[in-house]
């Protein structure tokens, strides 16, 4: 590949800043992940009256903008992978499960939740 076409320089990106810029927001995204679990069950707490309601009114619409911002960028991700790499992406089993991962997740995140359908956690796939 040509490193001075479109897809030469995405792949030099990809192998220089990408995987740091991913690397981080995974450890953030899992941060995020468990801080939301804490605060969850600090509310199951409240409503069983085992503790004081918290004051952090608006945590719920923080931990969704959360959400919806690593969600797109683990889709920004796997579209520039793919376009880089074409099918030569699939090639690796970790990539396979990778990119199951961002469009199952992405499912229920653009998709289900506004639907307000249950379908099962599968927020904790994405701490693989």
């Amino acid at each position: 590949v040509d490193p001075k076409s479109l897809r030469g320089r995405v792949i030099i990106f990809l192998n220089t800043y990408m995987s740091a810029i991913i690397n981080f927001c995974v450890l953030a995204n899992t941060i995020t992940l468990f801080v939301n679990l804490q605060w969850m069950g600090n509310v199951a707490n409240a409503s069983l009256g085992l503790a004081d309601d918290g004051t952090w009114s608006n945590a719920g619409t923080i931990f969704s903008a959360f959400e919806y911002a690593f969600t797109i960028i683990f889709c920004v991700d796997l579209l520039l992978q793919l376009f880089a790499f074409r099918l030569q992406y699939f090639g690796s089993s970790f990539n396979v499960l990778d990119s199951l991962i961002v469009v199952f997740t992405s499912l229920e995140v653009f998709v289900l939740t506004p639907l307000a359908s249950s379908v099962g956690n599968v927020a904790v796939v994405r701490l693989v």
